[in-house]
């Protein structure tokens, strides 16, 4: 659902240019891009975040966040968890890669953008207990939706849903879990 574009402000006019922008491919991220996408100068564009660097970690702090969100809405629920994982990967591509794909070239995200970032690990280190094991099981994941954004999963969504649930439980198993999840 589209915002209304009225009743935000530029700077987040801006923002969301450049998230319409990135869909079309991190290629086409350009500050004139966007500028011409906020129907605004690039003058504004450097005015908000300072450069595209400044604009780019915007975006990725806006998408880290969301992602972060999509694994608390879990409720605590691991098995929930890797779904929403899944979910959002899959419904919001061009972000997933911004975050953990290096989708635009040269860009290294500030300190403050790692940080968001690290809050998604972290949450699922609490719900895991352990660092290592949840380090597995985020590479593990990581790897099933990865292959799938690219196209190597399986020949269909509903393939590649089905490869990813054995992967999750397979996880379960790894882990000792005699409940995967609550319920």
């Amino acid at each position: 659902m589209e915002k209304d574009l009225s009743t935000v402000s530029q700077s987040e006019r801006v923002l969301l240019a450049a998230m319409r922008v990135l869909t079309r491919g991190a290629s086409q991220l350009t500050v004139r891009n966007v500028a011409e996408e906020a129907q605004c100068s690039t003058t504004g564009v450097y005015t908000y975040f300072g450069s595209k660097q400044g604009l780019v970690d915007a975006l990725y702090i806006r998408a880290a966040a969301s992602f972060g969100r999509a694994l608390e809405s879990a409720d605590g629920d691991l098995l929930a968890t890797g779904r929403a994982y899944r979910r959002w990967a899959l419904a919001y591509p061009s972000q997933y890669r911004l975050v953990f794909g290096g989708a635009v070239a040269d860009f290294i995200p500030s300190e403050e953008a790692l940080l968001v970032a690290a809050e998604s690990f972290e949450h699922l280190v609490s719900l895991i207990g352990e660092r290592d094991q949840a380090m597995h099981v985020w590479a593990t994941v990581h790897g099933y939706v990865s292959l799938e954004l690219v196209g190597m999963a399986a020949p269909d969504a509903k393939e590649a849903e089905k490869v990813y649930e054995q992967g999750l439980w397979a996880i379960g198993e790894w882990l000792g879990l005699t409940e995967w999840h609550k319920g």
